[in-house]
């Protein structure tokens, strides 16, 4: 009797290496070097198209085009006030996406690269130093004649929260800039530029 039973449930077993076949299914042949007809192919990706550059830059960089001459104070890290004359050009740049300015002063060189981005609705900006120091800013643009720039200068003696401030009038380019230095906004900076 249990010998009778064991060859009753034999044929149910299931094998791991097999799969069954769905009940009342026809089995489906394999695929032999091409794809199942019932499979659609891919469609290929369409190219993406290349970005251009935003009108915004090309407005902003017709204003600010040119070479200025810049007088100024920079205020020293034991509070006194050190003058300066400077030069500053902008031309755009890079098949112009970009705003390109380059400033000097006896005591630093600059180079300054900004653009729009139409997505955000932002510029973005960056300021590269001869000692090794950069800066990333952000702006919203011209609010009432006045560009305000906000983000964080990096260098060797660690990182500061900077604000810096345009004002373009026809040829004149006012100039200042402000650190967050001991938990208070601190003027570092002043410039009155002629092109």
């Amino acid at each position: 009797m249990r010998l009778a039973a064991l060859f009753v449930l034999i044929p149910t077993v299931a094998f791991a290496d097999r799969v069954a076949p769905n009940a009342g299914a026809p089995a489906r042949p394999e695929p032999q070097g091409e794809l199942a007809p019932q499979v659609m192919r891919p469609m290929p990706p369409r190219p993406v198209p290349k970005p251009q550059p935003s009108a915004e830059v090309l407005k902003q960089s017709k204003l600010l085009a040119g070479a200025f001459t810049c007088k100024g104070n920079r205020t020293q890290p034991d509070g006194s006030s050190l003058p300066f004359v400077a030069k500053i050009a902008f031309k755009p740049d890079l098949d112009s996406a970009w705003i390109a300015g380059q400033w000097t002063d006896p005591s630093i060189k600059m180079t300054d690269y900004r653009t729009f981005d139409d997505a955000s609705k932002q510029w973005t900006r960056f300021l590269l130093a001869s000692d090794g120091s950069h800066e990333t800013l952000t702006s919203l643009g011209d609010k009432a004649g006045e560009w305000l720039w906000e983000g964080a200068q990096s260098s060797s003696t660690g990182t500061l929260q900077f604000k810096h401030h345009e004002k373009l009038a026809g040829k004149q380019l006012d100039l200042w800039g402000e650190a967050l230095l001991g938990g208070t906004w601190t003027k570092v900076y002043t410039a009155s530029c002629k092109r």
